[in-house]
């Protein structure tokens, strides 16, 4: 605005003219007046309207600046959020007093139909791809499973020795407690490739499809807002630090921020020669699409800043435009 106001000062001072010293006032009543008007609503939506006819034919890569997007998704958490606020926003979200409105299950909002093709999909069950059985059998010659696996065994038999022998069985298995678990390690590499035939095989994955679908179509009997609720407030309270410390913590926002820049690359890359058009409705709905932006802009013209700034360059260029007087 200042400059603006400078620029104009300077063409009239350029142009012989005497210095405006207040600002232009009238000008700004002039499109106060205007912007609310009618007519300037009309026809604001045709110009947008024929702007977004004309965006409908262009290619998404011409008008969607790769880098930009790539560069704010890059520096959104460091220039853009306060995620301090953000985190007290979750949290308080979570609390049971933020919901005020009844929801009702899932099940009953997304329709029967819906419900049954994704049940019959998943009852389908699914192959597994080498890649995935591969990944499965190193996940299982993990450490932490190894050690899952040993504890199992290894609870199950001081269990048993409880019920042969009520009286020394569990004092046996621990005295001997290391030994016999180096015992079941020397059999895992064996325990861990059955218990990998175990999971891809097609007959178990038809048992988990199962118990999957059962399980889902518990959950979606539900509201989703009574599972916070049925937390009880000291686990809320666990669930709450939990959630602080995942929002400030550098290491999940430098993931977070890489899985963005990968999806948006690669959506990129399948979008950037079509038609925008192909991917909004932009044609037909040309005329919804310009009512709905004049709805935000008129809005946003209509701050006494924004009319002092556009005042301010009606006037400079009416000045500009204004014959210079010949030098005599």
């Amino acid at each position: 605005m200042g400059s603006a106001v400078q620029r104009l000062a300077d063409v009239r001072q350029c142009a012989g003219m005497p210095p405006r010293t207040d600002k232009p006032k009238a000008d700004v009543a002039y499109w106060q007046r205007r912007l609310h008007s009618p007519a300037f609503k009309k026809n604001l939506t045709a110009v947008v309207r024929r702007e977004l006819i004309v965006l409908a034919g262009q290619r998404v890569g011409d008008v969607v600046d790769a880098a930009w997007i790539r560069s704010t998704i890059g520096e959104w958490d460091t220039r853009m959020i306060d995620r301090s606020q953000l985190t007290e926003l979750v949290v308080a979200a979570l609390r049971p007093t933020a919901r005020k409105r009844r929801s009702e299950a899932p099940r009953r909002a997304l329709g029967a139909q819906l419900i049954s093709d994704f049940d019959a999909f998943i009852r389908e069950g699914f192959a597994l791809s080498a890649d995935a059985e591969d990944t499965i059998a190193a996940i299982m010659r993990q450490d932490f499973v190894r050690g899952l696996f040993t504890d199992i065994i290894y609870s199950a038999m001081v269990s048993f020795n409880e019920r042969v022998n009520p009286f020394f069985g569990a004092l046996t298995m621990r005295a001997l407690e290391e030994q016999i678990r180096g015992f079941i390690r020397l059999f895992m590499p064996m325990l861990q490739r059955q218990a990998t035939a175990f999971i891809i095989a097609e007959a178990n994955q038809r048992v988990a499809m199962e118990f999957f679908s059962a399980v889902l179509r518990q959950l979606l009997e539900r509201p989703l807002p009574r599972y916070v609720e049925a937390m009880t407030a000291g686990r809320r309270r666990r669930l709450e630090v939990l959630i602080r410390h995942a929002l400030a913590n550098a290491d999940l926002q430098s993931v977070v921020r890489e899985a963005a820049l990968t999806a948006w690359d690669d959506i990129y890359v399948l979008a950037a020669d079509r038609r925008v058009g192909d991917l909004l409705r932009l044609e037909e709905q040309a005329g919804w699409f310009a009512e709905r932006c004049v709805e935000l802009i008129v809005p946003a013209l209509s701050r006494s800043h924004l009319l002092e700034f556009i005042a301010a360059e009606t006037a400079l260029a009416a000045g500009a435009a204004r014959p210079k007087p010949r030098s005599s």
